[in-house]
């Protein structure tokens, strides 16, 4: 379990291939998120279920809390092992949570956790212009920067809009206000003691 300040992460189980698959079909959801398909069928969700755990380059996460339980979803994608950086999104399944800070603490705490517990260095995204809670939460409360735009790439409700490509390194997280209150000490590897090979040693 990947824990946060107010939000957990966990793996996903059969158990929550329903509500996935609810917000998949949502079209509120759907509307703010880049990608785009036809309409998913608990046959559809079993299959991506199955195929997903066997991905080594993706590790998607349920997001949780204490208070209201299941979230939405967060996670790692397409995930470059020798170059250290992956795609990563994030889906809140309902309204009802929004605006509780729920969207903040789980990029914080899927930085710290890509940065400093699985070793990468950069981590990107994508933003449709008008997902204006999205930019907030990415570019001005977890400092993520814009990269680039790139024009007419998504086609919603009859006419193509621009996508914002953000990206964050592990730079940017070491230099956020909130570095401290996610990123310990003993995250950085700092005050742990060593197991030192004695100088008489011989190898083998």
């Amino acid at each position: 379990m990947i824990r946060g300040k107010k939000v957990f992460f966990r793996a996903i189980e059969e158990g929550d291939l329903e509500a996935l698959g609810e917000w998949a079909n949502d079209p509120v959801i759907s509307d703010l998120v880049v990608g785009w398909s036809f309409p998913v069928s608990m046959a559809d969700q079993r299959e991506w279920f199955e195929a997903s755990r066997r991905d080594p380059a993706t590790r998607r996460f349920i997001v949780e809390s204490e208070e209201d339980g299941v979230l939405g979803l967060t996670g790692l994608w397409n995930i470059d092992w020798h170059n250290r950086h992956a795609l990563t999104a994030l889906k809140l399944g309902s309204a009802s949570v929004r605006g509780k800070g729920y969207g903040t603490d789980a990029i914080m705490t899927l930085m710290k956790y890509a940065f400093f517990e699985v070793g990468l260095n950069r981590l990107w995204s994508a933003i449709l212009p008008y997902n204006i809670g999205s930019y907030k939460a990415y570019v001005e409360k977890c400092g993520w920067k814009v990269e680039g735009r790139l024009r007419q790439e998504i086609f919603r409700h009859g006419k193509y809009h621009d996508l914002y490509r953000v990206a964050v390194i592990r730079e940017d997280l070491m230099a956020h206000p909130l570095f401290d209150e996610y990123v310990s000490a003993a995250d950085r590897g700092e005050g742990r003691a060593e197991f030192q090979v004695p100088k008489d040693s011989r190898g083998w």
